[in-house]
Parts: structure tokens; C-alpha cells; sequence
């Protein structure tokens, strides 16, 4: 794609004043300093705890030809009412100009596993853009539309924890498709209900957006089984994607009323995702081929810290610290029990779930008494889940981490399989380094 004209930025965000700017043509828009490469547009972000404009001078440093700014400096700039606004003015303009199709990925979990696996497929057929790491907010979502460049299709992960970013993210980002993991508790003590929080996530959909979801899911199938839209189900023949048969290999899918053979050998990844994330490619690309998708599985890598695999001696660490809501908790339970061998869990609190906490708490003590594992229990709220497990399972509660780590020390050869997972605010992967001595 070409560079981006001043009088395209100028339509755009119709400045309030400019000043000193001598270029016409610029390279693309970036709102980190250091990331600044000649020719760039500098978008200087006010927060809460910290003022862009400090970083102005690095910018043109590192080669900015312009700055968008909201107070008068000493370089080239244009000035706005507000940098952020601006920001998502401009992700528009370059995600329009660039005439590339989107996909978007939403959903309580599994966002960035998905991401990932829709654009390894599409990969095998044309280069394919993407959200890095998992940048959902609306600052990550502009960021990763500017960041296309000459690619066909973007696959943009969109995630919310507060009523109403989804809709601002519409603002200036509609898809061409809608992909839909599944709707959980996650963050639901920001919303106050289910139906909030379904009502946020499907807020993207236009009249036009090709929605495809998990039909065993149903919260989505209320949302979305009254419209024309691509089905998805691990158990369900009437789905328009759907596990066939499990095989000595793998399994055997229906897609689209053709069958697949997927050599799948990672229980880590959730059906549902690779599922989701198959009917999304076919559908932006019908020359996608079983060929393409096993080798795109076989390429596949976890996003790190999202059911990542350790071995120490002999016994396998399964690290999933990057979120956890209690859909996700329980996913990565069942992974643990289905393993062979004696399996220990060590689970951190659950976060941003208000005053449903406790019983969501309590809730994932249940399951672990009915699983039958032994636990390890962490941190605030997480002592509700070894209350709740105690009277049938071997259970530890700590406050402290070095304390975990040093019961470990102790126990973890008893064990063929330990899983460490927690919220991201809890850094539960600090468990795993102090046992091995690397912090």
C-alpha cells in the first residue's frame, strides 16, 4: 500500500491549527516513540499517568516527519481536541484504504489462540496480518489496522472489560466477518450480568457481518440462531462445521459438507478454536485445503503462557497464566485430568469478577472435588476454591509464592502432570521460576 497523504490525514481528522510540516507523503502511524522509523506519523497518546508529547523529540529523532499532538510543540504537527480520537480516525483510514477484508475474533477465551490459528491457515495461501500478542482494546485494535500493509486479509482480536468498548470499537472498525469463541463469565463483575456481557461482545455485528460461532454455546446460539450465519459444534450434525469422528490420528470433521481429516496430536487446543478457526478461513478463502490446515496444525505454537508445556524430570508443568475466568478454568481442569498419572493444580484467584466471586470461586472447588485432583490454591478469592475442595481432595492454600514454590520443591515428582493458572494481575508463571530457581 502506499504511503498515507497529508490531505487524507487532514480529511480525517480535521485538525484544529498545523504548524511547520513540509512532507506530503508518510510511511505509516505509530504511537511508540522508539518504534519510529523515518518517514512515520507520531500519534502523542495523553493518559491517565503519562503524556506522549514528552517523547515528541525521540520521535523526530528516529525520523517522524510528523507529530499529532494536542498542545502546540516545536515540530511539525497537527493539533486535535483529543490524540486518541485522531488515533482511531486514522486506523479507518489506513484500514479503508488498504481495501483488505477483516476478520474478527471475539468471545470470553480462546481469542488469541483462534487469532493465531485463523492466520497460520490463511498463511499457507497469502500473507495475512494480524493483532500482535493479544492488544484487544481499542488502542490494539487501531494499532493492528494501521499496521496493514500490502496483506489482503487483517485478523484483528477484539476483546472488551467494560460496557460500551466494543461499540467505540465499531466506531471505526466494522468486519467483514465476526467469529465468536464463546460467551463466559470473564470480567463479569464490570458487567453485572450475562446478558450484559453477550449484549457488549455482539455490539460489532452490522446487518452485513458474516457471523460464524460456536453452536454449542448457548448464550450465542440465543444471540445469533435466528440469523444467517456459519454454525460450529463439536457435537451437533446440523452444524455447518462439526466434529465427524474422533480418530486413532486425530479427528474427522464435517466442513461445509466435506470431510476433513485433521492430524490432530495437541490436546492443549480447544476444539472449539480449531473449529471456529477452520470454518473462518474456508470461509474468507474456499481454496484452503486439508493439506493446509495439517500443516498449518503441525506449524502451530501456543501463544506463550496460554497451556504452555514445561518439563522438569520427569514431571510435565502445563503453564496457562495469561487469564483465567471459570469457562476457562474448568477447560484446562478437564485437559488436566485427561492426562495419565497423578495430577496436582495450582490455581490463583480468578479477578474481575465483583460480587460474584465467592461463589465463582466455589464454584471451581466443586469441579476439582468432582475431577478428584489435588490442588494447590493461591492468593485472595482463590481460598474459596480450597474451601470448597478440601473435604475430598489433597489441599494447600498460600498467601506467598515462595511458599508455593517451596512445597513444590517438595511434591512435584510425585506428580506426571501440575497445571499453574490464574488471572494475568496474579503472574502465576513466577511460581514456575522460583521453583526452578531463575528468580
Amino acid at each position: 500500500m502506499e504511503g498515507i497523504k497529508l490531505k487524507e490525514i487532514e480529511e480525517s481528522i480535521k485538525p484544529k491549527d498545523r504548524n511547520n510540516i513540509k512532507n506530503e507523503l508518510f510511511k505509516s502511524v505509530k504511537i511508540n516513540s522508539k518504534e519510529i522509523e523515518k518517514g512515520d506519523i507520531f500519534v502523542a497518546l495523553v493518559g491517565k499517568n503519562h503524556d506522549a508529547h514528552a517523547f515528541i523529540p525521540e520521535a523526530i529523532q528516529n525520523g517522524a516527519y510528523l507529530s499529532i499532538v494536542e498542545k502546540p510543540v516545536e515540530y511539525p504537527y497537527l493539533l486535535v481536541d483529543n490524540t486518541y480520537d485522531a488515533l482511531k480516525k486514522l486506523a479507518k483510514l489506513v484500514y479503508e484504504k488498504s481495501q483488505a477484508k477483516s476478520i474478527a475474533v471475539l468471545g470470553s477465551s480462546g481469542k488469541t489462540t483462534t487469532k493465531e490459528l485463523i492466520c497460520s491457515i490463511l498463511s499457507q495461501k497469502e500473507q495475512c496480518c494480524k493483532t500482535k500478542s493479544n492488544e484487544n482494546n481499542f488502542i490494539g485494535v487501531s494499532k493492528t489496522l494501521l499496521s496493514i500493509k500490502d496483506e489482503k486479509v487483517c485478523v484483528v482480536e477484539v476483546g472488551t472489560n467494560h460496557q460500551g468498548e466494543i461499540s467505540d470499537i465499531k466506531t471505526f472498525f466494522e468486519p467483514d466477518i465476526a467469529v465468536f469463541t464463546n460467551i463466559g463469565k470473564s470480567h463479569i463483575g464490570n458487567f453485572g450480568s450475562m446478558d450484559a456481557i453477550l449484549s457488549e461482545k455482539t455490539s460489532i455485528v452490522s446487518f452485513d457481518t458474516l457471523v460464524i460461532y460456536n453452536y454449542d454455546d448457548l448464550w450465542l446460539r440465543k444471540a445469533f440462531n435466528k440469523r444467517n450465519a456459519v454454525k460450529c459444534s463439536a457435537i451437533n450434525p446440523l452444524a455447518d462445521v462439526y466434529v465427524n469422528k474422533v480418530t486413532d490420528n486425530g479427528v474427522e470433521l464435517s466442513v461445509f459438507g466435506k470431510i476433513i481429516k485433521l492430524n490432530l496430536n495437541n490436546d492443549k487446543i480447544n476444539i472449539y478454536n480449531i473449529l471456529i478457526s477452520i470454518a473462518a478461513s474456508i470461509t474468507y478463502n474456499d481454496k484452503i485445503t486439508q493439506d493446509d490446515i495439517n500443516r498449518a496444525m503441525l506449524e502451530f505454537e501456543q501463544p506463550k503462557f496460554r497451556m504452555q508445556t514445561e518439563i522438569v524430570d520427569n514431571t510435565e508443568f502445563i503453564l496457562d497464566c495469561y487469564n483465567a475466568n471459570p469457562d476457562s478454568v474448568k477447560y484446562a481442569l478437564n485437559v488436566l485430568k485427561n492426562k495419565k498419572g497423578r495430577a496436582l493444580a495450582v490455581l490463583g484467584d480468578m479477578l474481575e469478577l465483583g460480587e460474584f466471586s465467592s461463589s465463582l470461586h466455589r464454584e471451581i472447588g466443586d469441579f476439582i472435588k468432582e475431577l478428584g485432583v489435588d490442588l494447590i490454591a493461591y492468593g485472595n478469592d482463590a481460598y474459596y476454591i480450597y474451601e470448597s475442595a478440601k473435604s475430598n481432595v489433597k489441599a494447600y492454600f498460600f498467601r506467598d509464592k515462595q511458599d508455593i514454590a517451596n512445597t513444590l520443591k517438595s511434591i512435584y515428582k510425585d506428580y506426571d502432570t501440575i497445571l499453574i493458572k490464574g488471572s494475568r494481575g496474579m503472574k502465576m508463571e513466577e511460581i514456575f521460576f522460583l521453583l526452578k530457581g531463575e528468580v
